[in-house]
């Protein structure tokens, strides 16, 4: 734990609960990774990038209907999480993150104050509102990049795409209206799940990172309409689909290094279904090195 947080760690198990002298809260909370919606929306915004306020991810409780604010992505050698502030008397710096290995899930509530006599709005930016309190929001963004939680043994694949029917419930919203955008897929996250808005006959493209070897998977879950999935690099079909033909899954093993590209496509029937839809799309990628490839 940095030292600048002055806390003292009791373990129990795979839980850890870090706590300041002659305080019961818990401020920072390390258990093993589960399989829950949380951490599954949290790889979302780790894996897009997105800095949005939906679907924002909780570990330690906070009772507050106040909007999260000043969120940004922290990154470091060992952690990777999305941190923000709730503002209100009691105001918090949250942080969420998974460990590098993905083994582990990371939470960090530390109270924040600001001058009463001196109020900053809501609306104010981002950098004002970090700029006006206490402790500074990027002295504990330090500290979670210097965070060592460890590492531990993983007893599942990470990778697999969530049944259909739990998938919509786990999607972490996508707002950004990119028709090409990354899809940065790692070991701290190898799978996301994500809802996409798409246009009718307007290709999405997702870029995922890949080494040689790397098995890429990919499955999506529309409404109404025909969706297409297909990879960029992938040998073309010896008998391409029709143009209204569902392809709503995809796969391929990266020949080489680099990234790959995932394509989708919508098509619809005029004057029946929406031209402008929401697709639930769920991309794992399944290292080589973890699957003993080369």
């Amino acid at each position: 734990m940095p030292s600048t947080l002055a806390l003292t760690v009791v373990a129990a198990d795979d839980r850890w609960e870090a706590r300041v002298a002659g305080d019961s809260a818990v401020r920072v909370l390390v258990v093993p990774r589960r399989n829950d919606q949380m951490t599954a929306r949290l790889c979302g915004h780790v894996v897009t990038r997105s800095v949005a306020a939906v679907a924002i991810p909780f570990g330690l409780p906070i009772d507050t209907t106040m909007p999260p604010l000043a969120i940004r992505l922290v990154d470091g050698d060992s952690v990777t999480g999305l941190r923000y502030l709730v503002p209100g008397a009691q105001g918090y710096y949250l942080f969420e993150g998974v460990s590098r290995d993905g083994s582990r899930r990371i939470s960090l509530r530390w109270p924040v104050t600001s001058d009463p006599t001196r109020p900053v709005p809501a609306s104010a930016s981002d950098s004002l509102i970090e700029a006006a309190i206490t402790p500074n929001p990027y002295m504990l963004d330090s500290a979670m990049r210097r965070m060592r939680p460890g590492s531990g043994a993983m007893s599942r694949d990470l990778s697999a795409l969530p049944p259909a029917d739990s998938a919509r419930a786990m999607a972490m919203p996508l707002v950004r209206d990119f028709p090409d955008q990354p899809f940065l897929l790692s070991n701290a996250c190898p799978q996301a799940t994500v809802l996409l808005p798409v246009l009718a006959r307007i290709d999405q493209k997702l870029r995922v990172p890949v080494q040689r070897g790397d098995r890429v998977r990919a499955r999506a879950l529309l409404g109404e309409g025909t969706v297409q999935l297909s990879f960029d690099e992938a040998p073309p079909a010896a008998t391409p689909p029709a143009m209204r033909e569902a392809v709503p899954e995809a796969a391929i093993t990266s020949p080489d290094s680099g990234r790959v590209t995932l394509r989708v496509r919508v098509q619809v029937v005029p004057r029946v279904q929406k031209a402008e839809q929401s697709i639930v799309l769920s991309v794992g990628r399944a290292s080589a090195r973890r699957s003993g490839g080369t």
